[in-house]
This record gives C-alpha cells, sequence and structure tokens, in this order.
C-alpha cells in the first residue's frame, strides 16, 4: 500500500474503472464530475415515468471466463445477480418485405441466407466463414500492447495469423464495397445497413461475431444500473466521487501535472492525474493547448479522413406489441441535419419487460446516423436559433413517427413521442466532440489506432478512455481505465496488479 493521490477527471466507463483499479492498488482516487451522476455516455433518464437508455444496445464482454468479462466483474458492473437478455438477432433488415435475419445461431442465419439467394451460395459460405474467424479471435486487454511480453504478442500473433485472410480483407473493405459482391439486393442491402456511419467491413463482422459468440447480451435494466453498480463498487473500496464539479484546468509544476481546478476555482491535488473524458476536450481545455498531441490533432483536424459516429435519438411510448427488434427498413427520404435518411431502424425495448414495459406500454427508440461531420450544422443551431433548434427536433420526431406508423400502422393508435436527443445533446452532457458517441471509426484507409495514454514533455498526467484505441466504445473505455493505472503502477515500479477476486502481488506487469 502506499499514500498517493489519483485525481480523476470524468466518472463515465473509464474514470470509474480507473478509480476502482487505483484503489485496489494502493491508491486513494478522487473523480471529479461534472454532471450530477455518473456514467458520461453509458446513461440512460426518466421522461414521462419512462426509463430512456442512451447507450447500450448490446454489451461486449457477457461471456463468462473472458478478459472482457472479468474485468466487467471486477469493477462491478456485472456480478453473479445480472440477469441478462439474449436477443435471438442481431438485426432484421426489411428489403421490400424480403427479410434478412442476423441470426445469433450462424448456421441458421447461413441457412436463411442461402434461401433467399441460391445464386451468392459461394460469397454466403465465406461471408460465415470470416464471421466465425473472428469471432475466433481473442482481443488481448489484460495490459496495454506497450507492456506485453514478447511472448504474449507473439502469441497474439498466431491467434491473428490462423485467420490472416478474413483479417485483412474485412479491415481494409467497406461494408459498401463488400456488399456488391452478392447479386441478391436484399442481402447487399442488409450488409450494407447493418451498421450506423461509415464503419469498415472487420467491425460490422466484429460486432455480429459478438453477439454470435454469447459475448453481447444486454444486463437487465441498462446503462444506469450498470454504472451505479460501478460507483458503488468504487465508494465501497474507500474512493471519493465529487458530483457536479466540472474541471477547467490542469495545474502544473515544472511540467509536471500535481492537480486540477475547477470552475469555481477550488483545486485539488494529487501526485497522478488521469483524464478519462473527451481526448479532443483534454487538448483544447483541460491542457489548454499547451502541449502537443499531434496523432490525436490530425485525425480531430481531417473530419472527412477520419470519421466518428453521431446521432440523433427519437424516443417513443407504445402499446406493448410484438414488432422484433431491432427491425430496418427503407422509407421515403428525407433529411436529418445535412445528410439524406432512406431508412430507419426501429428498436422495441421489450425484451426488458422490467424496465421498459409500464402499465401495457413499452419504449421503442430509433437511431438515425449522424457523422460527425454533420455537428458543425447542430452546434449552429443550438447556439444560434434555439426556438428552430426545438421545433425541428419536434418537426423530425412527428416525421419519423409518421414513417413507423406508415410500416407499422396497428402502432397508429398508441403511438406517441417521448424525447430527442441530437449531437449537440451529447456535446453538452459529456463534452463529446463533435457528437460522437464512440471514437474514430475503423474505415478501410485507416484501420487499428492506439495511443500510448502520455502527452510528451508532462509529465505523471495518463490519458484514458474509448479515444485512446479506435474504433472505442464501452469494451475500450473500460480497458483504458485500467490501463492508465497499469502505466501508472509501472512507473511506480509496483509489481502487482489487481484481478477479479484477488491481488496477485508477485504478478509482474
Amino acid at each position: 500500500m502506499n499514500s498517493k493521490t489519483i485525481v480523476i477527471v470524468g466518472a463515465g466507463v473509464s474514470g470509474l474503472t480507473a478509480g476502482i483499479y487505483a484503489e485496489q492498488n494502493g491508491f486513494h482516487a478522487i473523480i471529479l464530475e461534472k454532471n450530477p451522476s455518473v456514467g458520461g455516455l453509458c446513461t440512460g433518464w426518466y421522461r414521462n415515468g419512462h426509463y430512456l437508455d442512451g447507450c447500450i444496445h448490446w454489451l461486449t464482454g457477457t461471456k463468462d471466463g473472458t478478459d472482457i468479462n472479468d474485468m466487467w466483474r471486477n469493477v462491478g458492473a456485472i456480478t453473479d445477480d445480472t440477469k441478462m437478455m439474449k436477443l435471438d438477432t442481431w438485426g432484421i433488415f426489411d428489403y421490400q418485405g424480403t427479410l434478412v435475419h442476423f441470426y445469433r445461431d450462424l448456421d441458421k442465419a447461413e441457412k436463411e441466407w442461402l434461401s433467399i439467394s441460391p445464386e451468392d451460395k459461394r460469397e454466403i459460405k465465406h461471408f460465415f466463414k470470416m464471421v466465425r474467424d473472428i469471432k475466433s479471435i481473442d482481443l488481448p486487454l489484460d495490459l496495454p500492447v506497450s507492456m506485453m511480453s514478447f511472448k504474449k504478442l507473439v502469441k497474439f500473433g498466431f491467434n491473428v495469423l490462423d485467420v490472416w485472410p478474413s483479417y485483412l480483407l474485412t479491415m481494409k473493405m467497406s461494408c459498401e464495397k463488400y456488399a456488391k459482391k452478392f447479386k441478391s439486393p436484399a442481402l447487399r442491402w442488409a450488409i450494407t445497413h447493418a451498421q450506423p456511419g461509415a464503419g469498415n467491413l472487420y467491425s460490422m463482422m466484429f460486432c455480429y461475431a459478438t453477439i454470435a459468440d454469447g459475448n453481447g447480451d444486454i444486463p437487465e435494466g441498462g446503462s444506469k444500473p450498470m454504472v451505479e453498480r460501478m460507483k458503488n463498487r468504487f465508494l465501497s473500496l474507500g474512493g471519493t466521487l465529487l458530483l457536479n464539479t466540472p474541471v477547467d484546468h490542469l495545474l502544473t509544476k515544472n511540467n509536471k501535472a500535481v492537480g486540477v481546478i475547477n470552475t469555481k476555482g477550488n483545486k485539488y491535488y494529487g501526485d497522478y492525474v488521469v483524464s478519462a473524458c473527451d481526448a479532443n476536450y483534454v487538448m483544447n481545455h483541460l491542457l489548454r493547448r499547451q502541449y502537443k498531441l499531434s496523432k490525436l490533432e490530425k485525425r480531430y483536424a481531417d473530419k472527412t479522413r477520419h470519421p466518428a459516429p453521431s446521432c440523433c435519438l427519437f424516443y417513443f411510448e407504445a402499446d406493448n406489441n410484438d414488432i422484433p427488434a431491432p427491425y430496418s427498413f427503407e422509407c421515403e427520404p428525407f433529411y436529418v441535419g445535412n445528410e439524406l435518411i432512406s431508412h430507419l431502424t426501429i428498436r422495441n425495448h421489450n425484451y426488458d419487460e422490467k424496465t421498459f414495459v409500464k402499465d401495457g406500454k413499452t419504449i421503442m427508440s430509433v437511431l438515425v446516423d449522424q457523422s460527425s461531420a454533420n455537428y458543425s450544422y447542430w452546434k449552429e443551431l443550438y447556439n444560434e436559433h434555439p426556438l428552430r433548434y426545438r421545433r425541428l427536433k419536434e418537426t423530425l420526431a412527428k416525421v419519423i413517427k409518421d414513417k413507423i406508423i406508415a410500416k407499422f400502422p396497428q402502432l397508429e393508435a398508441s403511438l406517441k413521442i417521448i424525447d430527442v436527443c441530437t449531437p449537440k445533446t451529447l456535446n453538452r452532457y459529456t463534452n463529446a466532440s463533435r457528437g460522437a458517441y464512440m471514437g474514430f471509426l475503423f474505415t478501410h484507409r485507416d484501420a487499428t489506432f492506439v495511443h500510448s495514454g502520455f502527452v510528451k514533455g508532462l509529465k505523471n498526467f495518463v490519458m484514458a478512455g474509448q479515444w485512446m484505441q479506435c474504433p472505442g466504445g464501452l469494451p475500450l473505455a473500460l480497458a483504458e481505465g485500467k490501463f492508465a493505472i497499469q502505466r501508472i503502477c509501472k512507473i511506480e515500479k509496483l509489481s502487482y496488479v489487481f484481478t477479479t477476486s484477488k491481488l496477485l502481488s508477485n504478478k509482474s506487469i
């Protein structure tokens, strides 16, 4: 044990994880969070007596025995009492009446695809082989890459080498380009629309493989109860959590981080500072652009080459029904922001009846893709024309409501608008750059991106959060929170790390 303190900026998944691992490794952790509750982008809220989930569509790491599952359990996000919801399909894609299912059961899905398009047999077989190959890749998240032993790197290399053709092909190809290999328009449409945004084929197949592997279920209660469990875990270890405490900037002495100052002028000192918030916000505000982060700066500057996913979220109440989720269908094109939308994906949340069904009513949501390059549209509207901004949200919600009813007339009498979020909402609540809910996407031009977490010329400061590895998301936010503490342990020459059940004091990192 030691008496050193780590100040952590942000109480999202990454910040809470860093705080928990800090306490477990003998440090005292102080987490400062600008909002009145924890979670960051992993959040939920209440409207009209209904709980609305703003994050989890599935959670990577629900399969026992995986590194990510061990981490989720260690931080308290998943417990033995956590009930998991297992959807039969990752998505249903309705193309002119032909339904294409991404069943959890890959054999079942393959059989259906072959019945839809026998002439695509060769490519269908290849598609499902690649999904199975990617399913077999075990991502090493127990240590940062820079701290892995040569032996472990070689082991991972051989793991990937076994499925190298599938890995290489999917990393360097977009879904749109790959879909052209199929003769069936229904299969082409499904593959092109299987994920929002401009991600590459690997991203799509990894998500599908995660579901098929039983490693992508949904914890009952969704996002908010999960991060509350993490908060309770952190507090039970002796950590300090300060809510409603927005941080203004970093305190330094001789190019060494010594603490932070909040917007009211209160100072919080520590031996180390960990930023667990949006990386662009860290560069421009926390560090006041006094230190160079060239790799990140270049990516943020080029919005076309390095897109990040943003969205508008629409929530509706409806009579409880049997519409499967998630269900994607074509619709008459309409504009959201500067983007033409020609399909909708509706998610019926009644798979978790205890959480989302109340008095015979269920929550249904629609995520409409908005690229991060579109953020300036929403920012300008919000800042300069607030009345038009509010009216546009109402108008778009009504447009989407009408399109849902046109597809599902049985909902006409009960479908009711509950809430609308935009990219500006995401930015306002979490400082998310360009309103993004994940980090930089994999593209066919630029796949991998890993940041060391350190800032050149600045000691005792470590960056965490999903922006440290693309494409981000909850599992990487979790891993990067742990990595930040492992990096500090290495600096401190501490030879122990925490695992789910005990401290292994003899295990070198």
